[in-house]
């Protein structure tokens, strides 16, 4: 299934600063406006782009690796990313990392934690002050189990921005499986009340109610995420369907 153009936006929306890095050339910005639309047309084009030097070039990669994501090609595309920013050599950290970041991210939708954790730590070598970056490893260090890094890596992250809520939502899946449910009910609690009608924040709370041995409270989180989930036509959401399961049981 084609990738939905509403992910290549947001991939376009964080790559504004590679943008600013390869100046924004014109036949770059009409490749890019082509990704979402027509990407067999727009990775034709990035080749073209790559057969020039300097700026064109990097203009091309990236055109490349956005196409490709639009082609449910996350692994392709997450290379392209990353030797993109192993080549801005002569670019300034703050244009590097965003690169890296989205390489972590597309390693990520391909299913490979080990390289996109490798990327993410590209990104926060070089903006340590961003507080996603350090999210992008927290979810993979959860992927791979490593629970204790993955709360290290969401603290760090809410030292820098306390609002975040997947970083709570993070550190409290961690400090649960660690075997510290009431440290994960303040930041299962704290995600709810920031965002009410959260799938994930609902669904993390009610896990977080059973560790505590709250069966009653925990029926009810599920319940909840799972009347939100069908008032906003989310049925299908990946919070929806554990919430589905776990009231199941």
């Amino acid at each position: 299934m084609r990738m939905k153009a509403t992910l290549i936006v947001f991939f376009l929306a964080a790559f504004a600063a590679t943008a600013s890095a390869v100046r924004a050339q014109p036949g770059y910005e009409a490749c890019v406006d082509l990704a979402a639309s027509n990407p067999e047309a727009a990775l034709n084009m990035a080749q073209t782009l790559k057969l020039m030097r300097g700026e064109e070039e990097a203009g091309g990669m990236h055109c490349e690796a956005l196409a490709l994501m639009a082609m449910d090609r996350p692994a392709d595309a997450a290379s392209v990313f990353y030797l993109l920013a192993e080549r801005m050599l002569g670019a300034s950290d703050e244009l590097r990392a965003p690169v890296y970041a989205q390489a972590g991210d597309a390693f990520a939708i391909a299913g490979n934690p080990a390289q996109a954790r490798r990327a993410y730590e590209q990104a926060i070598a070089r903006m340590p002050e961003e507080a996603q970056y350090r999210v992008g490893r927290a979810r993979m260090r959860a992927l791979e189990e490593n629970w204790e890094g993955a709360r290290e890596d969401a603290a760090e992250a809410l030292a820098l921005d306390p609002h975040l809520i997947e970083a709570m939502l993070l550190r409290a899946a961690a400090n649960r499986v660690l075997g510290y449910p009431q440290a994960a009910f303040v930041d299962a609690s704290n995600a709810v009340e920031l965002r009410p009608h959260d799938l994930e924040a609902l669904v993390e709370r009610g896990r977080v109610h059973l560790a505590l041995g709250d069966r009653k409270s925990a029926w009810a989180d599920w319940q909840r995420a799972l009347d939100y989930a069908k008032a906003t036509g989310r049925d299908d959401d990946p919070a929806a369907a554990a919430a589905r399961q776990y009231l199941s049981r």
